[in-house]
């Protein structure tokens, strides 16, 4: 990472930047070179893009699926150095030329216009940070170098505000992992490889476990499923491998898929139904990935298997600052790559062909 001043802009903020966006009816999106900076709300900050990531979702918004006409700079998942302070921002709480990572939710409870409110923050619905500048919510913003032991890099700083955030939530609130418990993770992408390693060591207890928790993993890609077990998997399956599993009995207490098509959906629900070999007391199916699929499930299968399913997207500002610790600490380790902005195109089409391992960010000029 380059050092923090050299981050920092000149004395005077440009009017235009490069910002990508998305336009409705194109699969790609659009470069623009002199997009306006606008001014500032009251309650808003001005940052330099440090690192932007790439996430799955936004190719899956570029499909059109979600029917929004809107246009708009994408990128929800980011960090970047405070330029410029709105009126009411008090400079004791945010400072200028301070590296801070961007909660990726609104703290919102209502979206606008019946619109859920995940479609009306960062970079899905309002403008977002595949830019060389960007602008937030002074409250949605948590210190990055100022709050830990030792420095976390821009790339992490980046990540840990989706899929870190996502991926704690998923394991620590959606599905309260507790000492003891067998764990089946379905993809090991950007947020998968982090819930791997916040599910072999950190239980619902909020404290460290100790590997007491059973880890298994589910990916295609055998570059994945070697990431995973480096990062402390139990047990790494193909389709086939799972499958010949749970056709001998195999079950876990717990799911958490990062896919979400039909395919992983039903081997999750085959491997927390019970059978003769093993009955699973609390199982949990918690829903992540974003996906287009229509998942076809049977209502007597459900309530007589017992299984809950849980739907989960980003999480609190407290699993930020958690996941920022983690990350200081290294307790978990982020597999994270670097791009120029001007690349985001290329780097979209990796997750939809399945090519990344780990995450990737994008970066602006220095």
């Amino acid at each position: 990472m380059a050092p923090l001043t050299d981050l920092l802009p000149a004395a005077t903020i440009p009017k235009t930047m490069l910002a990508a966006r998305i336009v409705p009816g194109n699969d790609r999106l659009v470069l623009d070179k002199a997009y306006p900076i606008r001014d500032l709300k009251d309650n808003e900050v001005l940052l330099k893009m440090a690192a932007a990531g790439v996430c799955h979702s936004d190719a899956t918004l570029l499909t059109g699926v979600t029917l929004d006409t809107r246009s708009y700079v994408m990128g929800h998942e980011a960090s970047g150095v405070v330029v410029k302070l709105g009126s009411n921002v008090d400079n004791k709480d945010i400072h200028i030329g301070k590296l801070y990572s961007v909660l990726a939710g609104d703290s919102g409870t209502h979206g606008l216009k019946g619109i859920p409110v995940v479609f009306n923050s960062l970079g899905v619905g309002n403008d977002g940070a595949y830019a060389e500048y960007f602008i937030a919510r002074f409250d949605l913003l948590v210190p990055v170098l100022n709050m830990v032991s030792r420095p976390v890099s821009r790339a992490l700083a980046a990540i840990a505000s989706d899929a870190g955030v996502t991926a704690y939530h998923a394991i620590q609130h959606a599905a309260q992992v507790k000492k003891g418990d067998k764990v089946l993770i379905f993809g090991i992408g950007g947020l998968g490889h982090l819930a791997v390693q916040y599910a072999k060591h950190f239980g619902a207890t909020g404290k460290f476990l100790l590997d007491s928790i059973s880890v298994y993993v589910c990916d295609f890609k055998a570059a994945a499923r070697n990431l995973a077990l480096e990062l402390g998997a139990t047990e790494a399956f193909d389709w086939i491998q799972l499958n010949t599993k749970l056709t001998a009995g195999f079950t876990v207490d717990t799911t958490i898929d990062f896919i979400a098509s039909n395919q992983s959906f039903t081997a999750a629900m085959g491997a927390l139904r019970p059978n003769d070999v093993n009955f699973p007391s609390s199982p949990t199916l918690v829903l992540v990935g974003a996906n287009p699929e229509n998942l076809v499930f049977n209502s007597l299968d459900i309530v007589s298997s017992g299984v809950q399913i849980h739907g989960n997207t980003y999480g609190p500002r407290s699993a930020l600052v958690a996941v920022l610790d983690l990350f200081a600490k290294g307790i978990v380790r982020g597999h994270v790559h670097e791009e120029p902005l001007e690349n985001v195109n290329k780097v979209i089409d990796e997750p939809r062909s399945s090519e990344i391992l780990g995450r990737k960010v994008v970066v602006a000029h220095e």
